[in-house]
């Protein structure tokens, strides 16, 4: 990863530097030239270092990756299960869980939504797109 931020980081010099000097030759230097080649730069940079960017982009999402593995293995799931699919492997058993991949289902508990509340139904699905009756 140090590599990759390392060439996107001097090349976002480069076009600024490129840019200052194109700018100082056409009688733009000093502050308002240094303001105005940085405010260049930047969609310049944009267009021209897309590959670099997304070379960066991936050697981050490998280093995340890479560290969510160790985390995991010195957590003692070495399996590479995340902290809710363990908590949700020891709440519904071991069969529970398998149950609910061969469903194609997730392993949280039917009762949790996606942002882990209690639905305000009691936790029972509703069949069929019935409203609850208000009143």
């Amino acid at each position: 990863m140090l590599r990759a931020a390392l060439i996107y980081t001097a090349a976002r010099i480069t076009i600024v530097a490129v840019l200052l000097a194109l700018l100082w030759a056409l009688d733009l230097g000093s502050y308002p030239g240094i303001l105005f080649a940085l405010l260049l730069s930047m969609p310049a940079a944009y267009v021209l270092l897309g590959k670099q960017r997304a070379d960066l982009t991936e050697a981050m999402v490998k280093r995340r990756e890479a560290r969510n593995a160790v985390r995991a293995r010195l957590r003692g799931n070495s399996d590479g299960q995340t902290d809710r699919e363990q908590d949700t492997e020891q709440e519904l058993g071991q069969s529970g869980v398998a149950q609910r991949r061969q469903q194609g289902q997730t392993a949280r508990p039917a009762e949790h939504q996606a942002d882990g509340r209690e639905s305000q139904d009691g936790g029972g699905e509703r069949q069929g797109g019935e409203r609850p009756v208000e009143g």
